[in-house]
Formats: C-alpha cells, sequence, structure tokens
C-alpha cells in the first residue's frame, strides 16, 4: 500500500512540475522549432534539480515525514508560481483596471498564491484524501488536455487565425530582392522643429546624408499620436484606431497573428526580424522574430525571459537590484533602447548580406523618455520625462547613431532600402493634436518614386516600398 501511495505521489508531482512547460511548448506552439532546443533541455534539468533540493531542505524541517511528500509540495509551488500573472490580471479586471489596484495588483497576487501554498502544503502533508484525489484529477485531466492541444495544433490554429490580409502585393517582377531596414525612432520630432526649438542649424547633418542617397521629408504627419496605434496601423498597412476590431501592436506580433505586413514580406521570400525596447520585448511576443537570438544556444536568455514572465521571478528581480542600487538605467534602459546600436552589433556578427533578403524592424526606443545618453552617446541619465536637456541630448546622439548605420549599410549593404521614421511627435507637443502627429522621416528608397502631393507616413511608406519591389503601382491612403 505504502509503494502504491507513493508511486502515486511520483506521479503527480511528475505531472505538476511539467505543466508549466508543456503551456508553454502550446502557446508557442508555431515556434516550436526555435523553442525546443538544448537550452529548453538544460532548463527542465536544472529546474529539476532546484525542486528536488528544495524537497530535501524541506524534509530536513520534519523527517517523520515521506520526501516524496515535500516533492509534491515543492512541484506544486512551481507550478503555483507560473499562475502568478494570470491572477494579477484578473485581479485587474475585477476591479475595472482601478489604478490604485494596477500598482499593487503584483504584489496582491503574491499575497494571494502564499496563501494558497501554505493551504496546500498543509493538506498535502496532513495526507487529506479529498484534496490529494482532486488534484490527481484536475492535473491529470489538465496535463492530458494540453497534450492533446499540442498534437492537435494545426486545427487549434487555424480556430485561432481570426484575420485575413487585406493589402496584398502581387509579386510581378519575380526579381532578387534587396534587405530593408526600417527604424522606428520613438518620439522623434522633425529636424525643422527641432531647430526652431532649441535654436540648433542641421543643415550641414541633412547636406551629408543627402550625399549618401537619402532624403529628408518635411512636413510628415504621422497616422496617429501614439506609438500603439502608428505601429499597428504600419503593420496593417492601414490606418487602425482605438475603433477598429483589428489585434493592436505588439500583440499581433505574436505567431498566431499574420497582419498585412508580414503576410506579404512572407509572400516575398523575406525573413523578418525585430529588434524591440521595454515596451516591446520581442521574447515577450514572439521568439522566432527576435534578431539577435542566438541559434540553439545552450542558455537561451530570450528563452528564459519569455518562460519565466508567467511568474514573479522578473519582478523579484528587479525589486533586489533596486534595493542593491543597481542602476537599471545604465544596464538595461541604456542598452536595451539602443536598438541602432545592437542592429550594428548584429550585422557586424553577420554574414549573411547575400543570403535570403530580411526585413529588419528596428524599434529605437530614442529619444523618447527615458533620456539615458548624453548628445555623444555616452550614459547619462536625466531625470523626469519633461527633461529639456534630457531630450536635447538624446535626440543628438540618435542623429548620431543613424548617421553611424548610414555609413555601415553604405559599405557592407549598399542596395539596401533604409528608412529612419518615428512613430509620433516628442512628449512636449500639446499645443495641439496635429502637432503631436508631426514625425521625422529620412529614408533611401532607390528607384521609388516619390510623390509630391503624398504625406509619407509609416503606412505610405511601406505601401510605396512593397508597390516598388513587386511592380505594382502604389496605392496611398489620404489623409
Amino acid at each position: 500500500m505504502e509503494i502504491k501511495n507513493n508511486l502515486k505521489t511520483l506521479y503527480l508531482s511528475i505531472i505538476i512540475f511539467s505543466l508549466p512547460f508543456i503551456q508553454f511548448i502550446l502557446n508557442n506552439i508555431q515556434e516550436i522549432d526555435v523553442v525546443i532546443g538544448k537550452s529548453f533541455y538544460y532548463l527542465i534539468f536544472f529546474l529539476a534539480i532546484f525542486v528536488i533540493f528544495f524537497s530535501v531542505i524541506l524534509n530536513r524541517f520534519n523527517l517523520k515525514k515521506n520526501l516524496l511528500d515535500k516533492i509534491l509540495v515543492s512541484t506544486l509551488i512551481f507550478w503555483l508560481l507560473f499562475n502568478h500573472n494570470f491572477l494579477k490580471l484578473y485581479i485587474n479586471n475585477l476591479f475595472n483596471n482601478d489604478d490604485f489596484v494596477v500598482k499593487i495588483s503584483s504584489e496582491l497576487s503574491l499575497a494571494i498564491l502564499i496563501l494558497f501554498i501554505i493551504f496546500f502544503s498543509i493538506y498535502i502533508l496532513k495526507k487529506n484524501i479529498f484534496l490529494l484525489r482532486f488534484f490527481f484529477l484536475f492535473f491529470s485531466l489538465s496535463f492530458l488536455f494540453t497534450i492533446f492541444q499540442i498534437i492537435n495544433y494545426e486545427k487549434i490554429v487555424k480556430e485561432k487565425d481570426i484575420y485575413t490580409p487585406e493589402i496584398i502585393f502581387e509579386d510581378n517582377l519575380k526579381l532578387k530582392k534587396n534587405n530593408i531596414y526600417y527604424l522606428i525612432l520613438d518620439g522623434m520630432q522633425p529636424i525643422e522643429d527641432f531647430e526652431k526649438f532649441y535654436k540648433k542649424n542641421l543643415q550641414d547633418y541633412l547636406q551629408n546624408v543627402k550625399k549618401k542617397g537619402f532624403l529628408y521629408i518635411e512636413g510628415t504627419e504621422s497616422l496617429h499620436s501614439n506609438t500603439t496605434y502608428s505601429l499597428s496601423s504600419m503593420f496593417y498597412l492601414n490606418n487602425v484606431s482605438e475603433k477598429s476590431s483589428k489585434i493592436p501592436f505588439p500583440v499581433v506580433m505574436r505567431s498566431k497573428f499574420k497582419p498585412d505586413l508580414i503576410y506579404n514580406l512572407d509572400n516575398l521570400g523575406y525573413d523578418f526580424k525585430w529588434i524591440g525596447n521595454f515596451f516591446a520585448y520581442c521574447p515577450k511576443y514572439n521568439l522566432k522574430y527576435c534578431l539577435d537570438k542566438k541559434k540553439n544556444p545552450i542558455i537561451d536568455t530570450y528563452l528564459y525571459i519569455n518562460f519565466f514572465r508567467q511568474t514573479p521571478l522578473i519582478q523579484t528581480i528587479i525589486n533586489f537590484g533596486h534595493i542593491f542600487n543597481f542602476d537599471y538605467n545604465k544596464n538595461f534602459f541604456f542598452k536595451l533602447n539602443n536598438g541602432i546600436g545592437r542592429l550594428i552589433n548584429h550585422l557586424e556578427k553577420s554574414d549573411n548580406f547575400n543570403d535570403k533578403a530580411t526585413f529588419y524592424f528596428i524599434h529605437h526606443m530614442s529619444p523618447h523618455w527615458p533620456y539615458v545618453t548624453n548628445k555623444d552617446c555616452s550614459y547619462k541619465f536625466y531625470e523626469g520625462e519633461k527633461n529639456l536637456k534630457g531630450y536635447e541630448s538624446s535626440y543628438l546622439c540618435v542623429l548620431k547613431r543613424v548617421e553611424n548605420l548610414i555609413n555601415y549599410l553604405a559599405k557592407f549593404d549598399p542596395n539596401a532600402i533604409v528608412i529612419f521614421q518615428s512613430d509620433h511627435n516628442w512628449k512636449l507637443s500639446k499645443n495641439h493634436e496635429q502637432d503631436k502627429k508631426k514625425i521625422f522621416n529620412l529614408i533611401k528608397i532607390n528607384d521609388c518614386k516619390l510623390t509630391n502631393d503624398v504625406n509619407f507616413h509609416n503606412v505610405n511608406t511601406l505601401r510605396l516600398i512593397l508597390s516598388c519591389i513587386t511592380g505594382n503601382e502604389p496605392r496611398y491612403l489620404i489623409n
């Protein structure tokens, strides 16, 4: 009888421990070739060792109990922690996303989980028959249901395919495609407005980039005054507003969605690679798109961040960093938000310029707040979102980094199409709603013909590019 009970406890422990892993596979089912690799197996191995080690420590406090009971408690704690984010979202929705509740929802969720852990641990160690039978049934069914979904994922994906692309560019040219570098410079106001406000003269800069084939377009206005809907419109190649039923950016980047831009790039044989930032961090949405992700590494930071994002672990690490005065601005935002620098670093290590054409989407989170660069691009933190000196320094740094990338691509990828645009104006442009839409627009589109009466915002620029490389007449939005 004792052996039978031990086997049941061991079985239940294995089932509970495996659930976060198979649920992670299910959530990333369309990227299974990216998820399943050495780093994933190492993750399973080391977490299993950690759970066993934790169980041994628990057992030292009560030697009369079976070690397998402690393993069951440990695996249950492990599984409960992966419900932290779900519980946090539930609490927020329950209180209609009240500002105060949102601020404390993470801590409140953790406190509730701790109560669950204490309650379940006591009853497991007391060998409560009802609870153990409930766990046996609940986790067995959860395991089987998740496995069934994974096995039948093609059907599941079709059920989730809620959007059919509306804007399609047929390839009439069938020519070899060049790389496309599309860089969003978040919150970058037009040069002419920057010159006027800060009393600077940047005409020499514009003349210099013009000699390298770039055209700066004055008077460009974005479709929206915020990042979410400007970039949503970009990926749908159409005007997407708050009233639209379309999935907004960055959620639309998940593998189960394929908006118009990515659909067309796939059809044209392009790879799509993305460098994000703290606003939309690539590993949280689609591992397959992440540019600076190594192929099948032993330790995959992106994979681990994506795996643990449902737990309180990442937030706990951040809180400990604050306690020990860890400079997140220098060691996190300064590096993470430098999309241009990360792109150049990747290209310097890559030999794929002549391989499959790639669309590089770089969301460079500057000169947007937080301001963490001096004008020479060295680290310097400026306090506050409305810091005029901080914005000025960040803006001048962005211009420097833009020029660095232009020089690099002129040497190593001269035939590439390169776009530098902002998604909206800077935060201090609050005089009029239209002012918030004025954007920076610097482009090199080779043989594509520009029309003077067209507003080349994010969507129209992409429509022009796709028209050029496929031999179609541009279909511009009129606004």
